[in-house]
């Protein structure tokens, strides 16, 4: 525990009286070591005392801002489900979202709930993966998925800046390049200051969001209920789906499986927008070590659950059933016509202004758990010990300037083509916590686990073989240039860790030398780590 400097300074004057002689020759060890920190922390500036590991009294995350986190790191409310909608048709996108949550969402919260609470550190799933495998294969882990959650939050404030400007009557493809720029970049950088300013200002902030911006929805559930044709919900596809292809922001075909619209469901837009509506739990894992009361991690993670659910089902269920629209007419957007269309054109303005201000929800709890996963990972000692360091506020200052820069340099890139490839390795990167699950039940039953799934090791593997199975279905249908760049990315992954073992073991001190997470990394600790032996 971290003593104050009075502490420090009580203990000189509190030494007994004895042989004086003795004791200067031979101080005991409490006398040197608080000298040692008396001196320390007169001869280091104060702000690299505040720039510690360990703030003395840090604000923790409450239960409801952790569930609301969880929530707009996975899904952010309904907007983007139009794509399941015009691959699938009605009555297979409510069986959709119905039934893959069961299949995707509940086993990976789940998991996160009982690896979270086993492992509560910064670094989520990498303490994980690295626990059950060893530290090869927890830092590609962290690294697959580090890279695919940064590059995708570079799209939320272009997200932005596009309802923005749709609500002011232009486009932002008419802007000039360098006043786009720099409006993405400052309101980048103005998020990521907010951000370091502490995580439960971010979660009261994303819950005030939540509130507003999940408001039209509630309102087209609650008037367009009246107005709800059932029949509209059991309408199948139509059989010509080439006039449904151009308004698809997703490729129909590629990779292993060139022709995938069976049965006149587009299999592969459908079950990526799935997909990826519906996962990313997991990044619960990272912020678990803030939440003022472990014993609620389990809670906040099924509430999580059920507003990813709710949200997305519920309103989707009304639009269909209390609108014309036909499965052509869901495009990018569509639910804010269908809200002008049930209720009135107030709504459906006031959906466009909620969509805008859930980008920034969405960004913050995605840079969030980013910086905190590169916190995690300098204190298991894959990165250098510099990101292991908290601002004032106990948030992850070097990990929030890397992710706000990526975001910044990603800004002036076409981000669709390659948000599907970082997003096959986040896949991949879900694949290894899945095997790491299994791999702890078997090897370390004796793990104390505040919470388990209540089910033995044979009923894990039922219950999350449907996830496991769908998330390698949805990656097989990837492009074949996904292949590659993943190939390319893994490769990338290994060199760099091998690179930085060989560096670390020529350097004696260990620049990459683990730092424990919580510990104290006060100016007197690192005086001694830099001391000779």
């Amino acid at each position: 525990e971290k003593t104050s400097d009075r502490d420090n300074v009580a203990v000189v004057f509190e030494v007994e009286e004895g042989e004086p002689d003795d004791q200067e020759a031979n101080p005991p060890s409490e006398i040197r070591s608080a000298s040692q920190a008396v001196s320390e922390i007169l001869t280091y500036p104060e702000e690299q005392v505040i720039e510690s590991h360990y703030t003395e009294n840090p604000e923790k995350l409450g239960f409801v801002a952790l569930a609301v986190l969880v929530f707009y790191n996975v899904s952010g409310g309904p907007f983007g489900i139009e794509t399941t909608v015009r691959a699938g048709g009605n009555l297979f996108a409510l069986l959709g979202f119905l039934i893959m949550p069961f299949v995707w969402s509940l086993q990976e919260a789940l998991m996160t709930a009982e690896l979270g609470a086993t492992f509560v550190e910064a670094s989520g799933g990498v303490a994980w993966v690295e626990e059950a495998f060893g530290p090869g294969v927890g830092w590609m882990s962290g690294y697959l998925g580090w890279i695919a959650g940064a590059t995708d939050n570079a799209i939320y404030p272009v997200l932005f800046l596009d309802y923005l400007v749709r609500v002011i009557g232009t486009e932002s493809s008419e802007m000039n390049p360098v006043t786009r720029f720099c409006l993405l970049s400052g309101t980048s950088i103005l998020l990521a200051y907010i951000n370091w300013r502490g995580l439960p200002v971010v979660g009261k902030m994303s819950v005030g969001i939540c509130l507003l911006a999940m408001s039209p929805f509630l309102i087209l559930v609650l008037v367009g209920s009246f107005k709800v044709d059932p029949s509209r919900w059991f309408k199948m596809p139509i059989e010509d789906t080439e006039k449904l292809v151009d308004g698809l922001d997703d490729d129909v075909a590629g990779g292993f499986f060139p022709n995938s619209s069976y049965g006149g469901i587009l299999w592969r837009p459908f079950l990526n927008n799935l997909f990826w509506n519906l996962n990313s739990f997991d990044a619960a894992g990272t912020l678990v070590a803030e939440l003022d009361d472990l014993n609620l991690f389990l809670r906040a993670m099924m509430l999580g659950v059920g507003l990813v659910v709710s949200f997305y089902f519920f309103p989707l269920l009304i639009a269909i059933g209390a609108s014309d629209s036909e499965q052509t007419d869901w495009t990018s957007g569509y639910l804010a016509a269908i809200n002008s269309e049930v209720v009135g054109p107030w709504l459906g303005a006031w959906t466009v202004f909620a969509a805008g201000i859930s980008n920034i929800a969405m960004f913050q709890a995605e840079l969030s758990s980013d910086a905190f996963q590169l916190m995690g990972m300098a204190d298991r000692g894959h990165l250098p010990k510099l990101f292991s360091k908290r601002s004032r506020h106990g948030t992850p200052t070097f990990g929030l300037i890397l992710g706000t820069a990526v975001i910044v340099v990603m800004g002036v890139s076409d981000l669709d083509q390659l948000v599907e490839m970082l997003n096959f390795n986040y896949s991949l990167s879900l694949l290894l916590e899945y095997a790491a699950f299994f791999k702890l039940r078997i090897s370390r039953p004796e793990l104390e686990r505040p919470y388990r799934i209540p089910l033995n090791t044979f009923g894990c593997a039922i219950f999350f073989f449907p996830a496991i199975a769908m998330t390698l279905v949805v990656m097989s249908l990837a492009t074949f240039t996904t292949f590659y760049f993943a190939l390319g990315s893994w490769i990338t992954g290994s060199l760099v860790f091998y690179a930085k073992k060989r560096a670390s073991k020529r350097s004696p001190d260990g620049v990459y030398e683990p730092l424990v997470s919580g510990s104290v990394e006060t100016p007197a600790t690192v005086s001694e780590s830099s001391a000779p032996s």
